[in-house]
């Protein structure tokens, strides 16, 4: 079955309502992640989570994912990674995840560490998974900023107002999804007739029972957009620590903002990279290259994607970059050659780089290559390279 997998971009982003993703009966699994920073110690952990040191008083919280894909496992619904700096008198949080509930275990994770407030929670784009808990932020301290790029401010708004509605009213394809999920485990069989395994019911109620907490969750996401803006980069002192933002402007999204705290050489970088195939859904790929060769001069000890492990140095940040400069040269010189975009897609390949994305054939790779890369970002390519849309 192939299911709506929004996650990732467009509230969290509307493009990717369309992928899907592929899996084994056996459930979801993992693709091989880079290696991890050293120093990147776990220091706290739930059910779902764990919080990561990466320096002194900087934190990532990498999360499981919310939904899978069934039968297959792939990830139709991740929640964004969450930074976490303390500072001499307060904490300045990353990103605020797909659930609020989430965010409240982010909270109490947090205070694993720390009894000091949160005077700044920083949005690096508008997608969901990134800011569905602003609202529980904003509700456990009154005084918080959340801070973000001017322009993604109302962008935030919209979708944060826009976006759960549809998701849990009527008819919509969530509840949709859900209903065809209960039908199989009602009658035992899937779309084909066939008996289902012991394994596939098991698994097949886990995606039940994901997919329910995702409408009882939508319910409580509340409208909370940025209330600091800023343009191009602004510097939060928290007493000794420096936290450079940066509004790196079109690359994954309209916007996306950097967090970068040059002492420590600690990066966020948002979904401008995420692992372990990057988001075109909805993305501008050719000045998406120009944004990745400045993060690449930025000396790092610590990378933390906005999806994915930690990391210590860029060389994913290359890999990606010579992804999207392959898409980009590919599809110029067809086009001077005076081929359609028909012709760009059926004729351009990337497939001599899909084996350093997809390892093992890890289901969410296969899905996330399938759909963000070979089904889209030619086509994104081609409108930037033509002038239309970028």
């Amino acid at each position: 079955m192939r299911t709506a997998l929004v996650a990732v971009a467009v509230a969290v982003a509307v493009a990717v309502l369309a992928l899907a993703g592929r899996v084994s009966a056996q459930g979801p699994m993992s693709s091989p992640a880079p290696a991890p920073a050293a120093s990147a110690a776990i220091v706290a952990r739930d059910a779902g989570a764990r919080m990561q040191r990466l320096a002194d008083g900087v934190y990532a919280i990498v999360h499981d994912d919310a939904i899978h894909d069934w039968p297959s496992g792939a990830v139709d619904w991740p929640h964004g990674n969450t930074g976490v700096v303390v500072g001499d008198d307060g904490v300045l949080v990353v990103d605020a995840t797909f659930y609020p509930s989430r965010a409240r275990a982010d909270i109490a994770l947090i205070r694993q560490v720390t009894d000091k407030p949160v005077r700044y929670l920083v949005n690096t784009h508008w997608h969901g998974d990134h800011t569905h808990g602003n609202g529980v932020y904003r509700e456990l301290f009154p005084g918080i900023s959340i801070v973000g790029a001017r322009e993604n401010r109302d962008f935030i708004a919209l979708n944060l107002a826009r976006y759960p509605k549809n998701a849990i009213a009527a008819g919509s394809t969530t509840r949709k999804a859900l209903e065809q999920l209960e039908g199989f485990q009602a009658s035992g069989k899937d779309s084909a007739g066939r008996a289902l395994t012991a394994a596939e019911k098991t698994s097949l109620a886990a995606a039940i029972r994901e997919r329910r907490t995702q409408l009882a969750e939508f319910a409580t996401i509340r409208v909370a957009p940025p209330d600091l803006l800023f343009d191009h980069e602004l510097t939060l002192v928290l007493g000794r620590k420096r936290v450079v933002l940066r509004d790196r402007d079109r690359a994954n999204s309209p916007h996306d903002v950097t967090i970068y705290l040059p002492d420590e050489r600690v990066l966020f970088t948002g979904d401008i990279l995420v692992h372990p195939v990057p988001y075109a859904m909805a993305s501008h790929p050719v000045p998406w290259v120009g944004v990745l060769r400045d993060i690449e001069a930025l000396p790092v000890a610590a990378l933390v994607p906005g999806h994915g492990p930690v990391m210590h140095d860029h060389a994913y940040t290359r890999q990606v970059r010579e992804l999207f400069e392959a898409a980009q040269s590919r599809v110029a010189a067809l086009l001077r050659e005076g081929k359609t975009l028909d012709d760009v897609q059926k004729a351009v390949s990337l497939d001599d780089f899909r084996a350093r994305f997809v390892v093992n054939e890890d289901p969410t790779a296969v899905a996330y290559w399938d759909y963000s890369i070979k089904n889209t970002l030619i086509e994104r390519t081609y409108q930037c390279v033509v002038g239309y849309r970028c």
